[in-house]
C-alpha cells in the first residue's frame, strides 16, 4: 500500500462501506421497532385541541408567500357544500393579520358539514399589481374541508402564491 492511496482512500470502498454501515443501521432500528411497540407521539395519541373556556370555532388565516405577508385585500367566499355544490354563506375580505374580521363559524352557526373557502388570488394579485407572466397559472382556489366534531375548535392556516397553494388543520 502507498502513502497516495492513504490520502485518498479508494472512493468505491468508501461507498460500499458508508452503504454498508448505512444498511446496518436500518436492519438493527427496524429490529428494535419489531420487538419493542412503539408509545404512539404526543400528535398521534391526541386529537385537535379542545380550549376550555373558549367557544369552539372556525378560523383562517392566509399567507401571501410571493410577496412575503399576510393577503391582506384578498377576498375569501365562504360555503357550505351541499350535494356537491357549494351554497354561498358570505364573503370575507383578509385583514392586516392575515385574517378574517370575525371567525367563519362560531356559535350556533359552527355546525357538522362540508365546506368550501374560495379564494381569489387572481383579483388579489391584480390589485397588487403583481409583475405575473400571462396568462396566470392560479385563478380562484378552492379548499374543501369537512367540519365533524364542533367541540373542537378548527383553524385553517393557507399559504399561496401565483403558482401554488398549501393548507392544513390547525387548531
Amino acid at each position: 500500500m502507498n502513502d497516495n492511496s492513504i490520502k485518498n482512500p479508494d472512493r468505491r470502498r468508501f461507498a460500499v462501506a458508508g452503504l454498508a454501515l448505512g444498511g446496518a443501521a436500518l436492519v438493527s432500528r427496524s429490529a428494535l421497532a419489531s420487538t419493542t411497540p412503539a408509545a404512539p407521539s404526543a400528535a398521534q395519541s391526541s386529537g385537535p385541541i379542545v380550549l376550555h373556556g373558549v367557544s369552539p370555532r372556525l378560523t383562517i388565516h392566509i399567507l401571501d408567500t410571493f410577496h412575503g405577508q399576510a393577503a391582506v385585500g384578498l377576498r375569501v367566499d365562504f360555503s357550505s357544500i351541499e350535494n356537491g355544490r357549494p351554497v354561498p354563506i358570505r364573503s370575507v375580505t383578509i385583514n392586516p393579520n392575515g385574517r378574517s374580521d370575525e371567525p367563519l363559524l362560531i356559535g350556533d352557526t359552527y355546525r357538522e358539514g362540508n365546506y368550501e373557502v374560495l379564494l381569489h388570488v387572481d383579483d388579489y394579485f391584480a390589485m397588487k399589481q403583481a409583475r405575473l407572466p400571462q396568462p396566470g397559472f392560479l385563478s380562484k382556489v378552492p379548499v374543501r374541508f369537512q367540519v365533524r366534531n364542533t367541540a373542537e375548535r378548527i383553524h385553517l392556516p393557507i399559504q399561496f402564491s401565483p403558482w401554488n397553494y398549501t393548507y392544513y388543520r390547525g387548531s
